[in-house]
């Protein structure tokens, strides 16, 4: 089969799927954390009710929805399967996550605003685990981008109008 990525040949495209899927398991750990925790919140009174609560709760589930989206793509692009717009699917898999990652800070800070201070543990050991899935994330899309090299641009220049589009 003829590679797609044509500037890196298939053992050099590999090395890097699999580099982004290590990055992204890390991210993937911490965020299953992140959603227990984030579940107990609903059970603590003073955070219950909190504005960014079900906002933060959705950012999670969108990360966690992306991760599986940029596995599916890659397992896709290991397996040899051919399919039109292979560059693009990454690009935007990853992408994606990057605007999920950054509806997680500001959600979160607003969940927490008026937190009682018996769950403030709860709350740092969230604040380090959001921040350990951006880096993950970052992580996982700096090498995305080393993979597809000028074309990384080019391709999400053409999908951010369909990123545009609310999720219902």
């Amino acid at each position: 089969m003829t590679s797609i990525f044509m500037d890196v040949d298939n053992g050099q495209r590999d090395a890097y799927l699999e580099a982004i899927l290590t990055a992204l398991e890390k991210g993937m750990a911490a965020k299953e954390v992140v959603c227990s925790i984030t579940t107990g919140f609903r059970k603590i009174p003073s955070m219950r009710v909190a504005p960014g609560l079900n906002p933060y709760h959705a950012s999670v589930a969108d990360i966690g929805y992306g991760f599986d989206a940029v596995q599916g793509t890659i397992n896709r692009i290991r397996q040899g399967e051919s399919f039109s717009l292979v560059k693009e699917m990454l690009v935007f898999d990853l992408d994606t996550l990057g605007i999920s990652v950054k509806q997680l800070c500001p959600n979160f800070e607003l969940a927490v605003r008026k937190a009682n201070p018996d769950v403030f543990y709860l709350i740092e050991q969230s604040r380090h685990l959001n921040y350990q899935i951006s880096e993950r994330i970052k992580e996982a899309i700096s090498l995305g981008k080393a993979l597809l090299g000028p074309d990384w641009d080019t391709i999400r220049t053409r999908i951010e109008n369909i990123q545009a589009i609310p999720r219902l």
